[in-house]
């Protein structure tokens, strides 16, 4: 970004630049299917700007991460849909079957629910940087999840405020996921990652 830019022109670009790239996730999430690897496109992008700033681009950056990161995120992509299904599919039978125990049962499912969702967060994350296999994403996605609790606690805490603001301001949904994963990514990127068994601690900020 030119310094010598007018302040206003250049909070003008970094608005552009969220907008656009917000867009492409839309456009790319919208078959549901393809909703993670679109969505590691989007935290590798973000990534990439706290590096080398805004002035890396937007749609060549977001469909470059998009194609070589397709393959590990869509096989993570089909495993979180099989466990969304599922948590989703036992919710339902629970809160509508009565039997002795369905109240500790439905704990369960809420308490897997949650882990689920932070797992999700943190492999976005993960994918974002590393080059780790499906299995290994996981596994540290799961352990940076209980470990870093607080952390996890705050960016669902963030990603409700975010709906909130996008069900009584529809219109922020044009620049609220590229912005949502800016603030997780600052949130996540110092955290250590154990990224197999053989190699040692590794931070995300390397």
């Amino acid at each position: 970004m030119n310094e010598t830019e007018p302040l206003f022109f250049r909070i003008l670009n970094i608005f552009a630049h969220f907008v656009l790239l917000n867009l492409l996730w839309l456009l790319c999430a919208l078959p549901v299917i393809t909703l993670i690897p679109a969505t590691s496109a989007l935290f590798s992008v973000v990534r990439q700007w706290l590096i080398s700033g805004i002035d890396a681009g937007s749609t060549q950056l977001f469909f470059h991460y998009f194609k070589a990161n397709f393959k590990r995120s869509f096989s993570i992509g089909l495993l979180w849909l099989l466990a969304g299904l599922i948590l989703f599919i036992d919710f339902y039978l629970v809160s509508q079957v009565q039997f002795t125990g369905d109240f500790f049962v439905l704990i369960l499912i809420i308490f897997a629910s949650i882990i689920y969702l932070f797992v999700t967060l943190y492999s976005l994350c993960i994918m974002a940087h590393y080059e780790l296999t499906v299995m290994e994403t996981l596994k540290n996605a799961l352990f940076l999840s209980v470990s870093h609790l607080l952390r996890s606690v705050l960016s669902l805490l963030i990603i409700g405020l975010a709906l909130v603001l996008v069900f009584y301001l529809p219109f922020m949904i044009f620049i609220v996921g590229s912005v949502l994963a800016f603030i997780l990514y600052n949130i996540f990127h110092t955290i250590p990652v154990v990224k197999n068994r053989t190699e040692s601690e590794a931070s995300i900020t390397r």
